[in-house]
């Protein structure tokens, strides 16, 4: 019986320290109505913005991250140039956001003006002119 314990135990602990680091994303769901949502996220973002994505690779310095490469169509938030490159995590299950070239999104992004990066925690969302872009619009307009 002890030794089917000290078994038990032996494999219980090999299986614990034999684990790799993991992540894990978790976003928690607002209840505000959605103006008082981009309220918030235009203050804490530190650039918002659409465009199209031309192209996405592996980054050099993280092998967990992915460079995003934008055509900008309109800024809200931020001083960009007409073409950056934001990041993003490779997976999902750690908060990356699942860009496609060739389509078009309204980005949250933060971070430094060249090193902005976006998690699927944000407002970033495929493109469309309704929703955030109403709100975004108006709350430009107050800040200019």
């Amino acid at each position: 019986m002890k030794k089917t314990i000290y078994i038990s135990l032996a494999l219980t602990l090999f299986v614990f320290a034999s684990a790799e680091r993991s992540f894990a994303c978790s976003c928690v769901a607002s209840l505000e109505p959605d103006k008082k949502q981009v309220q918030k996220a235009f203050t804490s973002s530190s650039a918002i913005f659409s465009g199209e994505v031309l192209e996405i690779s592996e980054s050099s310095a993280d092998k967990n991250s992915l460079l995003v490469k934008f055509k900008i169509a309109k800024l809200w938030k931020g001083e960009l140039k007409r073409e950056i490159i934001i990041t993003t995590n490779k997976d999902s299950a750690m908060c990356g956001y699942g860009f496609e070239v060739g389509k078009k999104y309204l980005v949250y992004a933060n971070g430094l003006k060249n090193e902005l990066f976006v998690d699927n925690c944000s407002r970033t969302t495929n493109f469309s002119n309704k929703g955030d872009v109403k709100y975004l619009t108006k709350l430009k307009r107050k800040k200019a």
